[in-house]
């Protein structure tokens, strides 16, 4: 061997007892697998009793223990699990008493735990919606959590590997906790319109119906809405409603499919919309429907207070344009120069015909009418062409005798935003008279003043 190889071979040697030693080491710090098992008495996990659970007004929220025999020598994951067939079978043999099964829509559970290096316990969260608590309130929920497939040689305690989770719900929360929601007018036929917030329209009437959900208000959530004509129709068969129309959902009556409650909130309202057609055509005999409410996301329903019958009363929901049945009708000037745009075309009904004036400084049309009528509303139509002539400022005046006017509605600053854009305007009143007049005093920015149509309503 040359002087020159003597080197390498014990820098060769050296490395060799190196490594050795560092395997050694090694080996001798290696940990041992690990027994897992979840934290329970007896494989149970009685809810409240010795469970620090967290409740808020949406969700009841439960840690469930994983225990390991020593510190974990190394990350690997277990596997977690349901066992439904070990709950109905108990509950078969009547071995968990009142206990039902927790259904998986009504809870949230991790399905994997990654269990970390140098921990010897973790908790997996389990989250259950409180609208089970409520819907099963009385009884015992009843949940079998599994684990398997553990990694890295460790292994599952025979008798830890599930644990049947148990809820009591009436330690959890009081009767009077539960949150029912409800139309807030159930309990009773109900009349309609109820109140002042109603909208009537030409074409269809607005009625606003309102839901209520009981207790301290949590997150957003939604209800179904339902058309039920058999509720209403045993009504009319049984003689409670004898005489009344039942209206039909879609040719009648409108409603949303859903009703979303915004978060924090106890009411929430939805619009009930009637097409003006059917309470004209049952004039003679109340129309009547039925609503309920289904499906919430969230919470319970109310059972005697989740369905609601209205009878509509057409005397108080129909509008009535009552602009051509006066006995006289004049204005302040006329088109002279087109017989085409005169003043009558303003009170025609045909939005496609319009007044049109010359050399504008201000205008009047009046009604009057062979009796005192009382009115609460008119509507505007823009004519077809030069918004610059569309009116600006008016009032609509009342009077006795065509002489001595009081001022029923005042409108500054108006602009129509297309052409034959009808506008309504409402005003309160109560008063019959026998002249109405619509005065313009001002233009949007012309000579020239034009108007389509202008139709005064008769409000219930």
């Amino acid at each position: 061997m040359s002087r020159n190889m003597l080197p390498v071979l014990l820098l060769l040697l050296l490395s060799g007892m190196v490594s050795c030693k560092k395997d050694d080491k090694f080996q001798d710090e290696q940990l041992d697998a690990v027994n897992i098992s979840i934290q329970s008495t007896n494989g149970r996990i009685a809810v409240p009793a010795g469970n620090n659970y967290t409740k808020t007004t949406d969700y009841l929220n439960i840690p469930v223990k994983i225990v390991l025999s020593a510190t974990a020598p190394k990350i690997f994951t277990v596997d977690v699990h349901v066992n439904n067939d070990t709950i109905t079978h108990l509950i078969e043999q009547q071995q968990l008493g009142d206990a039902v099964l927790l259904e998986e829509s009504y809870y949230q559970l991790p399905r994997m735990a990654e269990i970390r290096f140098g921990i010897d316990t973790f908790t997996l969260p389990l989250q259950i919606s409180m609208q089970a608590i409520e819907r099963y309130y009385g009884k015992t929920l009843a949940l079998a959590v599994g684990l398997s497939d553990v990694g890295k040689n460790n292994t599952l305690d025979a008798a830890g590997k599930m644990a049947i989770l148990l809820i009591n719900t009436a330690e959890i929360i009081r009767q009077e906790d539960i949150h029912y929601i409800s139309f807030t007018a159930a309990g009773s036929i109900l009349q309609q319109p109820s109140g002042t917030d109603h909208v009537l329209g030409t074409n269809e009437v607005v009625l606003p119906v309102s839901v209520t959900l009981g207790g301290v208000a949590g997150g957003a959530f939604t209800v179904s809405v339902n058309a039920s004509p058999d509720t209403a129709q045993v009504l009319i068969d049984d003689g409670t409603l004898s005489g009344s129309a039942l209206l039909k959902e879609g040719d009648d009556y409108s409603i949303p499919s859903t009703l979303t409650f915004p978060a924090n909130t106890n009411t929430a309202r939805f619009n009930l919309v009637v097409k003006t057609e059917a309470l004209k055509r049952n004039v003679q005999n109340k129309p009547v429907l039925a609503l309920s409410l289904s499906s919430p996301t969230r919470h319970l329903l109310d059972a005697e207070r989740s369905t609601i019958v209205m009878t509509l009363d057409p005397s108080k929901l129909i509008e009535t344009d009552i602009t051509n049945t006066n006995i006289g009708y004049k204005t302040q000037y006329e088109n002279t120069s087109n017989a085409n745009e005169t003043s009558g075309k303003l009170i025609d009904n045909n939005i496609n015909s319009k007044f049109l004036l010359f050399n504008f400084s201000t205008v009047w049309a009046q009604l009057e009418f062979a009796t005192p009528q009382t009115t609460g509303a008119y509507t505007m139509t823009s004519a077809n062409d030069a918004p610059e002539r569309d009116p600006k400022n008016w009032t609509l005046e009342g009077s006795d005798n065509g002489t001595d006017w009081t001022v029923l509605d005042t409108q500054r600053d108006q602009a129509f935003g297309s052409r034959f854009l009808t506008v309504k305007y409402t005003f309160n009143n109560q008063v019959a008279f026998k002249f109405y007049r619509l005065n313009v005093s001002a233009v949007k920015n012309s000579s020239l003043f034009q108007l389509a149509e202008w139709r005064l309503l008769k409000r219930p």
